[in-house]
Parts: C-alpha cells; structure tokens; sequence
C-alpha cells in the first residue's frame, strides 16, 4: 500500500478518536455494567460533544433522551458503541451502516475467540467495512480513551486522571484489554499523561498498525507505547513506524510470544533460520522501536522521556556512596554495553578538592558517607560530574532516609540544570525508599530502586538516540538495478511452478544479472566435456552434482575440491554420478557442473526468506557448514539500506573475523554490503522467492571483493 493510500487509511479513524457525536446501543445507567460505564462518563467528564443512549426499553436515560433504535436519532452520528449481547450485534451493526455510521466500537465478545460459528459472524462484520467504508474497533475490545476531548468510548477508563504531570504523552494501544488496562492504571499512577488508550479487540477491522499509525501523526502524542501479540498486515506496521521515526515519537513495545511452540521445516539454510520471533527482532532494530520486557524497564524509560533528555552517548558516570555499590554498578553497565568512561583531569581535581583524602575521585567516584556530615556535598559533586565533558549520563546511589529529603533536593536541582539524563538509585529501608520514590516521581525527577531496570532502560534509550542520529545521517542509495536486469532474471523466474527449486546453475543466472558475482563455470553431462570445461576454466577446478532434486550436495557426496588433472576429471565425473544415484535414485541430474576453485577468504551466507506477516526478508551470517549450527546471523526486511546492512554485520557474534583475525587481512566488507543489498533488490523485485541461499559467499580480502561459490533458489 502507498504511503498516500495508509495515510488516507489512518484519516478515516477520525470518527473514532474526534466525533462530535456518539451513540451507545444497549445503553444503561448501571456503571457497573459494560453498556452502562460509557454514559456515565461520557456525561460526567464532559465529553466534548452530543451523546444518544439507545435502547427500546427507556425514554430517558441520565436525564439524557433514550431512543428505541438508531434510526430515530434525528442527527448525524459519527461514532456508535454496541453493547448488545452477540447474537444482536450483526443486526446493530448493520443500522449503523444505514445510518451511515463512520466510526464503531464493538465492545460485545463471543466472535473469532470462541470458534469457527463466531469466526464467520466477524468476518462478516469485516466485509461490511469494507463495503461501506465504516470503520470498526474490535469487536472483544475495551474500546477507547482520548484524553483532548473526554472521550471515554470504553468500560475501562472510567474517569479522567487526577494528576497529569506530563499532559501529552504518552498513547497506548494493546491487544490485550485487561492487561492493557493495568498497564494504564500503573503508568497514570506516575502522573504520566496518555493522549490516547485504545484496546483493539479481534481487530476485524482496524488493526493495530492503524492505531499507531494514526498517533504517529498525532500532535498531541509524544511517545507511543503498546502491548503486540501479532501484526496483520507486516506492510501497514512498517509504513506506521516509519511515520512515528520521521515524527521524532519513540515507539516502545512489549511484544509477546517469542517461543513458539514450533517452527516450520524448510528446504535452504535460510528457511531454516528465520523465524516469526527473528524477524520481529529485525523490524524492530531495523525501524528503532524500543523492545520493553517488563512493565518496570517501560517507566524507568518514560521517566527519562518525558523531558526530552534521551542519552546522546553511552559514556555513564557512576557517583555512589559506597565503593562496593559503585563497582556492582560499573559492572552492570559493562554488561548491557554501557560505558564507565574516564573523567578528565580537572573535574576529578574539582572533585578531590571536595571530598575526604579516602574518597576516590576515579569513574566510579565513591564520595563515601561524607554527605552526611556535609550538607550540599552530594549536589557539589554532581555537578561537577555531569558537567564533565566525557559524561553522557550519570548514574547517583546514595541511602535514604524515611522523612529527609534534603538530598532528593539536592539531586532534583542538579537534574533540572543539565541537558543530560542523571538517575537517582535510591537504596535503604522499604518505606523510606517507596516514599522517596513517591517524592522524585511528583519532581519530575527519574528515580527507581532496581539497578537492571535503570542501566538497561539507558543503554536502550542511549541506542535509540544512536539509531535516529544514524538515520538523519545517512545519505545513502542502494544499486540501481536495470531494466534489462530485471527481464533476464524475469525470463527464468516469472514462469516456474509453484514450490520450484532452482539448483545452483540456474539460480547463479538470476544472481549474474543482478550484479551479484558468481563463479566461472559449465554444465557438462559427460566426462570428456567435463575435461573440456576444466581446461577452458583451468586448473585446479571443482565438480558438483547438478540437480533441482539434491539441494544440499554435500549431503550426498556431490562436491568434489582441488580437482588438477584430465584423469581426476574423469574420476570425479564417475563418482559424482553414481554417488548422486545412491542418494537419490529418482533424482533428476541435469549434469555435473565444472567451476572454478576459488581462492581462499571468509564464507558468509546471505539468503532470501519470506514472513507470512512481513514479506521477503534477507539475511547475512557466517557460511560453510556450520551456518545452522551456530545461526551466527542477522535480519532485514525489504527494502534494505546500506546502513542497514552494515548494521547487520556489527550484529554478528563472528563479525571479528570479517576484521581479520590471528594475521588474516581484514574482509571486504564493502562488496558484502553491496551484495547484501543486491540480493535485498532481487527479494523486492521478485517476492515470489519464497528461499534463496548463497552459500558459501567467498568474501576475498579488502579491495578484492566476493564471489558467490554456490546457490539455490525455492519459490513460494
């Protein structure tokens, strides 16, 4: 889908975040009841426009007048609650249709969560969206909370908040309602505002790329959190994080299901390798959203948020009242990939000339129980800290008292002089810690208690505030592929059956025409052209088995190395055929192929797989033989930029050996990129590849490029 088309897609959900005008089908005034809690707070928080209870079996209803069924409403409605049992829902929602109803949330369970009967009754309800163009939230949901408006189209969020420190904020979306919920009571509980809560429900319609699409482009929406068990449409979430990135909004996500419970069989490595859980993680690096694992690790980030004081490094300064907890800390940074940098020569100068000879002044600064004895010594020595130019952030540990705040206050100032992010790790009995706690969340001021939440919420923002300077960066364009490019790839790929395999031959055709280098090589089918071939290639060659039906040749004895002479020619010819035979007697041999032994470098692998959610995807790991074992690899979705690639290789556990390692020249990583890219080019142009292998790719030292040495192609 365009951009135009998604944006005019997101356009549409007006009717359900800004109407001016609501009904509820089934409305009560029982608060108590699902049908009932929208009027009572819709008229008790001042909804900012008209709402018209509906049901036959009142003329009035919280002194607002009752109408027996949606027709008989004399104005135009925009947005319509059903709260109807299910065997009445089709019906109301269809009035809604008549009435030209834009916008509908269906709070009524019992469709697609319970079995095949409420399936088809949902799938109904999805065509008649699409047929008229209404748009629909849920059914199953909770509905919708929009903080501008009062808009409390839910059962949920009952009354406005009380205290909101930070208006505009945060909006929500979950596919989860009950979870959903007591995610937004915690986080309200912070004084943390939401500009939008939505529970999405069976998503017949809407789904939750829609949702996020429409609060990326929200005015009144600074960072979109969410709870995600699965995406519909992989295309739509790519264009709505796409939008949030170029709207400078934070996306943090806790996504659910990482193990599942199976994983499908596949014919190429590739196949093989990727998962459902693994491209999540790639979509995820690959457009900067935030992966949250806990509810605690999603407020310790809001609380550096909400200021706009996200890490511009991940050089941490470590100040602690104690040596022991100093270094605990130190080690934690080490371990989420922080860094304890030195402090320069005059802010440790600075520093001695405050503290006692058996203080230290190194990074961690262990400023010992001084503070107690001196007032305003550990403010003296923050600020002296943070102001260091080597300092990113600055993380202070220091014991509380139940009842002194004296230095809470003094850490609230030196975190409101600073642009840089200084947390506060508050340690000491259970009361005086919840209360000191309590006192830094009302200031604004980010505080917390458990040390993993705080260093991994930093380094986590510290990577984003990388990701997004990366991205303002970069500049580059991927290879332009030709048109004649494309038919010649087109001409082998376009007419092949469904689940066709392309064997190593054919495949290194479409890689040829896609400027991926391949080896020299010829397709024989008997010796003495095998001998003919090699003297034309040159000695020493290597044989292989050629058949769509021996995919993995090594399996069967079908590769032959270090081939020198006529009478090995021969030889080899004969064994490969009759080793092809024994390991499959049906298969179909095309022949033997005679190529070029290349020279020695690093084996990679870069392959082609398809997502059932997300599309083609491309992925680079460490080749040869061990490529499943180790599943050494990284991720992409198409289209894949450069950055993008060379992303990929920083993610590889084995990337020190494309740097060179025990006297080996470093690789050349630029042709890899690029073949990376091409490859990515090849998967966007031709989705019907559902597995594409390149293994191994000979990566030749720095300067001398790459060579793909053998391949396969699997079509969907």
């Amino acid at each position: 889908m365009s951009t135009a088309n998604f944006l005019k897609e997101i356009n549409s959900l007006l009717p359900l975040f800004k109407p001016e005008s609501i009904a509820i089908i089934g409305a009560s005034s029982n608060p108590a009841k699902p049908s009932g809690q929208p009027l009572v707070s819709l008229t008790r928080c001042g909804f900012k426009g008209r709402v018209y209870p509906v049901n036959p079996n009142y003329h009035t209803l919280l002194n607002l007048p009752c109408y027996p069924s949606l027709k008989d409403i004399p104005d135009q409605v925009d947005l319509c609650i059903i709260a109807v049992p299910a065997r009445m829902t089709m019906s109301a929602l269809e009035e809604c249709a008549a009435k030209d109803v834009r916008g509908v949330i269906i709070f009524t369970s019992g469709f697609a969560e319970v079995g095949s009967g409420g399936a088809a009754i949902q799938r109904q309800m999805t065509t008649l969206a699409r047929e008229t163009g209404m748009r629909i939230c849920g059914p199953n949901c909770m509905g919708i909370f929009s903080a501008q408006n009062a808009l409390m189209a839910n059962f949920a969020v009952t009354d406005l908040p009380d205290k909101v420190l930070v208006p505009d904020y945060l909006g929500f979306i979950s596919q989860s309602g009950g979870f959903g919920v007591a995610i937004y009571e915690l986080i309200k509980e912070k004084g943390y505002g939401f500009s939008h809560f939505v529970s999405t429900g069976n998503e017949a319609d809407l789904e939750f790329s829609h949702y996020l699409g429409y609060m990326a482009t929200d005015d009144h929406t600074r960072v979109i959190g969410g709870y995600l068990e699965g995406v519909k449409d992989g295309q739509k979430f790519l264009q709505a994080a796409d939008m949030a990135l170029a709207n400078s909004k934070p996306i943090m996500l806790m996504k659910a299901g990482r193990y599942p419970a199976a994983a499908r069989a596949a014919a190429s490595h590739t196949g093989a390798l990727v998962g459902s859980e693994k491209v999540y993680n790639a979509v995820f690096r690959q457009k900067g959203i935030i992966r949250v694992e806990s509810l605690e690790e999603f407020q310790t980030m809001l609380s550096v948020m909400h200021n706009n004081k996200i890490p511009r490094g991940k050089r941490t300064a470590i100040l602690a009242t104690s040596g022991g907890s100093g270094v605990m800390l130190a080690d934690k940074c080490a371990h989420y990939g922080l860094e304890v940098v030195p402090l320069q020569d005059k802010t440790r100068s600075a520093l001695a000339a405050l503290l006692p000879d058996f203080a230290s002044t190194a990074n961690p600064v262990d400023i010992t129980s001084a503070i107690m004895t001196q007032p305003g010594l550990l403010e003296q020595c923050a600020q002296i800290v943070i102001s260091d130019p080597n300092v990113d952030m600055m993380i202070v540990a220091y014991w509380t008292e139940f009842g002194d705040r004296s230095n809470l206050d003094q850490m609230i100032r030196v975190g409101r002089r600073t642009d840089k992010p200084v947390f506060n790790l508050s340690w000491g009995p259970e009361k005086a810690v919840q209360d000191a706690l309590q006192y830094m969340n009302s200031q604004l001021t980010p505080a917390a208690r458990e040390v993993d939440f705080i260093i991994k919420g930093l380094a986590t923002l510290a990577n984003y505030h990388h990701f997004v300077q990366s991205r303002k960066k970069s500049k580059s364009a991927g290879p332009i592929i030709p048109e004649e490019s494309k038919n010649k790839a087109a001409a082998i790929l376009d007419n092949l059956s469904p689940g066709a395999k392309l064997s190593e031959y054919t495949a290194k055709q479409v890689l040829r025409a896609y400027g991926i280098p391949t080896t020299t090589e010829q397709l024989v089918t008997t010796a003495e052209e095998a001998v003919t071939a090699a003297g034309a290639i040159g000695y020493p060659v290597v044989m292989k088995i050629e058949s769509p039906d021996i995919l993995h040749k090594t399996d069967a004895g079908g590769v032959l190395l270090d081939i020198n002479t006529p009478i090995e020619v021969r030889s080899s010819f004969r064994k490969l055929m009759d080793n092809a035979g024994n390991y499959n007697p049906s298969a179909d041999i095309k022949g033997v192929l005679v190529q070029q032994m290349l020279p020695c470098g690093t084996e990679m692998i870069v392959g082609i797989g398809n997502d059932n959610i997300f599309g083609s995807t491309v992925l680079v790991g460490l080749g040869g033989i061990f490529v499943e074992a180790l599943e050494d690899i990284a991720l992409r979705v198409v289209p894949v930029s450069s950055l993008d690639a060379v992303e990929m290789l920083s993610e590889l556990k084995g990337r020190r050996v494309l740097d060179g390692l025990r006297g080996q020249p470093p690789a050349d990583k630029k042709a890899l990129v690029e073949i990376i890219q091409r490859t990515a080019c090849l998967a966007q142009d031709f989705p019907g590849i559902a597995e594409l292998d390149i293994n191994p790719l000979i990566v030749f030292p720095e300067g001398q490029g790459a060579c793909a040495a053998d391949a396969l192609i699997v079509m969907k």
